[in-house]
């Protein structure tokens, strides 16, 4: 049912009863809510058989629960008392109504709120919690409960509006007394709701930039742009392209009113096919925009709980006598919120002595404020997340922050690389937006978070997706880069990341595939699950492998490349491998026992052994570029070039000289965005892919390998 269906059940007044005085928290909204976007409303819990006395309305932060008070003063004609500003305690009720009607009028209003001729909104519950302290607040509660258990009448004549967590202590103390009452909660806007606001607030930023209302004008082409925003949104949560408005995470995410008021800054624009493509799986960087629209919307609701909870927290009395305003821009901050927020829902034991320079004499207070302000938090369903999009966002904000301590990383870190947690795209997306650099072109990390953000992307794919990931080593840190193809055909938001100074150590948790490693000083494979998988087409250059799981398995599909691993030292323990032979091929220095020597290969291209190592390492990225081609048409193999620039090759020094030679010698050529290998004229070179898949010792090897070795050092 709607609002003002549930408005039907209540007591209507005929007339306002007019306020003396508006200084006491009450006020009457005998203006109408012009533009208003009803909500719907479903039933909790129901006093049926009994007649409730009181009506309980709650919804999450930011859903519009003053605004529906407004509505429903206005609708009942009755007052509201408005908690948010006021100190409660016992008698709150009765003497805010006696201080505001006068004692005449009020003595009328009692009699007729007993008898349900009249109705009383109570709003912002969950603000006056914190503002006065639970001791004055279960009070207030009592006292209203005592009001309310003269209530004779056939409807509720007391509505309260509060956040979930708040209204619990009313529940409570209703129960306790045998008290009924009926609890409604507010459902975010649907399909149809949405738009209808949406355009509403289109308008009123065009307004504010005094401009004309173009969405109203050009209807078709805003439509359009609303419903890919609206798809891409929904893309974070459900893999449905169609009636997506359906599933209630979507809606509880896309029918959120501080949702759409962001959207509809992204909307008012003069050209609404400039907007066009926003899926995953658009060109280059212009997905962000996306993504950085949702991350602005969760950023702005963590300054709302700040603005909020200072407001309540300056008014506490211990603040006012050992407090001081200088204090008040770092209580409660978004970074403070995400460090609870994760030790309360996931329980990751950070620690909260957070701010650290908060005065002793303050400390018990601001926690017990913190803690009650934290379980009413818009992020929050009970004691779990509201949805998914809040908990990587905060997550991922967490990891960013440079207020986050190193043993608080490493906890978060400990946590996402778990098998407990469900990886969603969020954690990557999220991470790449918080982390960018200034230029926009790469963001920061530490080296042990590419292993869940490997985790989140592969999340993203679909069945015929596949994830690229490139890490190298760059000075004393990582470079790294994500990327989604779809059939091969196209590149889907390459993501490139710069880790911290002095990162250089990698994990993968569960899996790899079509993956580019090289010159990483320590790779670690597998974490709390007993097993690791390898998939086709990854490749694997460092110093230390280290492999904490107990079975690898190896999977890779005909004609595809197997897992080739070139480390100068291997650890494990234990270990059990299942793959063909030919489907692991490994280069190690140490002479390895089984089941390792199954798969280990020798390659001694001769000669001096700094020159060896070179042709070595030289050789290897040539193996690795030609064997990225694909037939094509007769006589080619092909590439896309960005896929070979960005992924193939990327900062890797070695592949880009290996891909000049391969060019300098008209084995490959460039055409429009397509990298070409002339077939014949590889079969010159006297060695065969296949060969290369095998990495079988011939002469044309060496040969090959010293060529290379001359064109990088003339290059030189």
């Amino acid at each position: 049912m709607l609002l003002d269906d549930l408005c039907e059940s209540l007591p209507i007044s005929a007339n306002w009863y007019g306020l003396e005085s508006n200084n006491y928290g009450m006020r009457e909204a005998v203006e109408p809510y012009m533009g208003y976007e009803i909500p719907e409303v479903r039933e909790v819990e129901s006093s049926a058989p009994l007649t409730p006395a009181l009506m309980l309305i709650t919804a999450p932060a930011a859903v519009g629960k003053s605004t529906a008070a407004e509505y429903m003063s206005h609708y009942l004609k009755c007052p509201i008392l408005d908690l948010s500003h006021l100190q409660v305690g016992d008698g709150t009720l009765d003497g805010m109504a006696s201080k505001s009607l006068g004692i005449r009028k009020n003595a009328q209003f009692q009699e007729a709120l007993v008898e349900s001729r009249a109705a009383l909104i109570v709003d912002a519950l969950d603000e006056a919690e914190v503002r006065s302290g639970q001791a004055n607040f279960r009070a207030f509660v009592r006292g209203v409960a005592d009001t309310a258990s003269q209530i004779i009448g056939e409807r509720p004549s007391i509505v309260i509006l509060s956040r979930a967590e708040s209204s619990r202590v009313i529940q409570e103390t209703f129960s306790e007394r045998n008290l009924s009452y009926v609890h409604f909660e507010i459902r975010p806007f649907g399909k149809e709701q949405s738009e209808r606001y949406l355009e509403r607030k289109v308008a009123d930023v065009y307004r504010n930039q005094e401009k004309e209302s173009l969405h109203l004008k050009h209807v078709q082409p805003y439509s359009q742009a609303r419903d890919e925003l609206f798809a891409v949104l929904a893309s974070a949560i459900t893999q449905r392209k169609e009636e997506f408005w359906e599933e209630p995470d979507v809606r509880d995410f896309l029918g959120y009113a501080p949702v759409l008021d962001v959207a509809a800054e992204y909307l008012a624009v003069d050209n609404f096919s400039h907007l066009g493509g926003s899926s995953i799986g658009s060109s280059s960087g212009e997905g962000f925009r996306h993504w950085d629209l949702v991350a602005n919307v969760i950023d702005q609701l963590l300054l709302r709980e700040q603005s909020k909870f200072v407001a309540q927290f300056r008014e506490i009395e211990d603040f006012q006598r050992y407090g001081n305003s200088l204090l008040l821009a770092i209580l409660y901050t978004p970074e403070e919120q995400c460090a609870r927020l994760l030790d309360y829902v996931e329980g990751m034991q950070l620690d909260l002595s957070l701010p650290a320079s908060m005065p002793a004499n303050l400390r018990e207070c601001y926690e017990t404020a913190a803690d009650t302000q934290l379980s009413n938090h818009p992020f929050l369903r009970g004691e779990g997340w509201f949805n998914v999009i809040f908990r990587d966002y905060v997550t991922a904000r967490a990891q960013s922050s440079p207020s986050t301590s190193t043993a608080a990383a490493k906890s978060i870190r400990a946590n996402i690389l778990s098998a407990q947690w469900k990886h969603s795209p969020m954690y990557g997306f999220f991470s790449f937006s918080l982390g960018r650099s200034a230029s926009g072109t790469s963001s920061a990390c530490h080296s042990e978070d590419l292993g869940a953000l490997h985790e989140s992307f592969k999340s993203a794919c679909e069945a015929d997706d596949r994830l690229v990931t490139t890490i190298g080593r760059a000075g004393n840190r990582l470079t790294a880069g994500f990327s989604i193809l779809h059939r091969e055909s196209n590149i889907v938001d390459p993501m490139h990341f710069l880790t911290h100074e002095g990162t250089v150590s990698v994990a993968f948790p569960r899996e790899l595939s079509y993956a580019n490693i090289w010159d990483v000083p320590e790779v670690i494979l597998g974490g709390d699950r007993p097993s690791f998988k390898f998939g086709p087409a990854v490749y694997i250059s460092c110093s230390d492998l280290m492999v904490s799981a107990s079975e690898l398995q190896a999977y890779i599909g005909r004609g595809e490349n197997p897992v080739f691993l070139h480390v100068k030292s291997l650890i494990s323990e234990n270990i059990k491998i299942q793959g063909d032979v030919s489907d692991v091929l490994l280069l190690c220095e140490d002479h390895l026992g089984f089941p390792w020597s199954k798969y280990q290969r020798r390659l001694n291209l001769g000669g001096i052994a700094a020159d060896a190592r070179e042709r070595s390492a030289l050789y290897l990225e040539f193996r690795r570029i030609v064997l990225r081609f694909k037939d094509a048409k007769d006589g080619e193999a092909a590439v896309y070039q960005p896929m070979m620039d960005n992924l193939v090759v990327g900062a890797n020094k070695r592949a880009r000289m290996v891909l000049d030679y391969l060019q300098d010698i008209d084995c490959v050529k460039l055409t429009r965005n397509m990298y070409l290998l002339d077939l014949t004229s590889f079969a010159e070179l006297g060695i065969s892919r296949s060969q290369l898949r095998d990495l079988e010792m011939t002469d044309a090897m060496g040969a090959i390998s010293r060529d290379i070795l001359r064109f990088a050092k003339r290059k030189l």
